[in-house]
C-alpha cells in the first residue's frame, strides 16, 4: 500500500483531539486530575475528543484491510505483533514507574498488574489496565484477529466480499436485537468502513457504496446513543447533532482521501506525524493526569500543558526512533523465531493429518 500522507494526518489529528478531551474534560470529570476545574468554554468542544477513537478504527480497518491482502496469516500477525507490542511494553514500563510514585488511589498499579498488562490479555482476566487508553488495544486485538483468522482458513481471496457482506450481517444483528454479540455491533461499524473504504480504492461497485453507508447509519446510531449515555452518566451534554455532524465529517474525510488529488498531496512532517501517533497515544494519558495534577494551578495551567505535551512528544519520539526503529531487528527476530514459527505449525498440521490419515488407509 502506498503511503497517504493525508492519513498521517487524519492519525494525529485524531490522537490531538483525544488528548485535549483528557487533559481538559475527561481527566477532570473523573477526578484524576484534581487541581483544576473545568473551563466551561473550552470543553464545549474539546468534550467531544473522544470521538478520535471512532477515527482510529476507520484509519485502522483501511489500513489493516490493505496490510492483510500482501501478506500471509504468519506474516500478518507478525507485523501486526511488531507494530503493537514493542511500544506498548514501553508504556507499560514508562506509565508504572511514575504510578508508582505519584499514581495515589486512582492510578497506582501492582507488579502482578504490569505482568498481565504485559500480555495485552488483562481485559479477559479481570485485571485492570495500567493505563486508560489500553481498552482501545482489546478492540485493535480483536479486529487483528478476526483477519487473521479469515487468513488462516483460507479465505484471503474472498475478504473483498466478507467485508461488503460484513455491514448486511450487522444491520441484520441490529435490527433482530442481537448487535451485542462479537464482531456484530459498537466500534466494529467503524472498522468495517475503514476496510470498506480501503476495498472502494480500487472497486467503486455499488455494493461497496452501499455497504458504506450501512456502516455509516448503523456507526452514527451507536456514536450518538453513547452521546447520550455520557450526558446522562457525566452530568454534562453532549449534541447528538454534533456528535453526528463529527461522524458524517470522518466519513467525507475517507471520501475525500479516496480520491487521486488527496493521494497525491505532499504534507510536511507527515511521516513524522503518522509515526508519532501510536506512541503519543500509548503514554499521554495518565501520565499527563498525574503530571498535571502534580504540577498544574489555574494560575500556570497554561504552560504546564504546554511542558506535559512536549514531555509526551518527546519521549514519544524516543519511542519511535529507538525502540520501534533502532530497535526493529530485535522485534523482528523476536517474533519470527516465536509467533512466526508457532502458526506455520498450526498451518502444517491439517495436511499432517491428511497424510496419516492417508497412510492408514492404504494400510487397511
Amino acid at each position: 500500500m502506498r503511503r497517504l500522507e493525508l492519513l498521517d494526518y487524519g492519525r494525529f489529528f485524531a490522537a490531538i483531539i483525544v488528548i485535549l478531551f483528557h487533559y481538559t474534560f475527561n481527566g477532570i470529570a473523573n477526578g484524576k486530575i484534581d487541581t483544576l476545574k473545568h473551563v466551561d468554554s473550552l470543553i464545549e468542544f474539546t468534550k467531544y475528543g473522544y470521538l478520535g477513537v471512532e477515527l482510529f478504527f476507520m484509519i485502522s480497518g483501511f489500513v489493516i484491510f490493505n496490510s492483510a491482502k500482501n501478506r500471509t496469516p504468519a506474516q500478518f500477525a507478525v507485523s501486526r505483533a511488531i507494530r503493537l507490542y514493542p511500544s506498548y511494553w514501553f508504556a507499560v514500563i514508562f506509565t508504572s514507574i511514575f504510578s508508582f510514585h505519584w499514581g495515589g488511589d486512582i492510578m497506582t498499579v501492582t507488579p502482578s498488574q504490569i505482568i498481565v498488562n504485559f500480555t495485552l490479555l488483562q481485559n479477559y482476566l479481570n485485571i485492570e489496565h495500567v493505563d486508560g487508553v489500553y481498552w482501545t488495544l482489546v478492540y485493535e486485538i480483536k479486529f487483528y484477529a478476526l483477519v487473521f483468522f479469515l487468513l488462516i482458513i483460507g479465505l484471503k481471496k474472498h475478504l473483498d466480499l466478507l467485508f461488503i457482506l460484513w455491514p448486511i450481517a450487522m444491520l441484520g444483528a441490529f435490527i433482530t436485537g442481537y448487535d451485542d454479540l462479537p464482531y456484530l455491533g459498537g466500534y466494529f461499524y467503524y472498522f468495517s468502513a475503514g476496510a470498506l473504504f480501503a476495498i472502494l480504492q480500487i472497486n467503486k461497485s455499488l455494493e461497496i457504496i452501499l455497504s458504506i453507508i450501512i456502516s455509516f447509519i448503523l456507526g452514527l446510531l451507536y456514536s450518538i446513543d453513547q452521546a447520550l449515555l455520557k450526558s446522562e452518566f457525566m452530568g454534562v451534554i453532549f449534541s447528538e447533532y454534533i456528535v453526528g455532524l463529527i461522524i458524517f465529517c470522518f466519513f467525507v474525510f475517507f471520501i475525500f482521501l479516496n480520491t487521486k488529488k488527496a493521494q497525491s498531496l505532499k504534507l510536511p512532517l507527515s511521516k513524522i506525524f503518522g509515526a508519532l501517533t501510536y506512541p503519543v497515544y500509548l503514554i499521554h494519558a495518565h501520565f499527563g493526569y498525574m503530571f498535571i495534577s502534580k504540577y498544574a494551578t489555574e494560575e500556570n495551567k497554561i504552560f504546564i500543558y504546554i511542558v506535559t505535551i512536549s514531555i509526551v512528544l518527546s519521549v514519544s519520539y524516543f519511542m519511535h526512533r529507538v525502540i520501534e526503529m533502532r530497535l526493529s531487528n530485535v522485534w523482528k527476530t523476536l517474533f519470527m523465531s516465536t509467533l512466526y514459527e508457532i502458526i506455520i505449525k498450526i498451518q502444517s498440521i491439517p495436511s499432517k493429518l491428511i497424510i496419516a490419515y492417508n497412510k492408514l488407509a492404504k494400510q487397511a
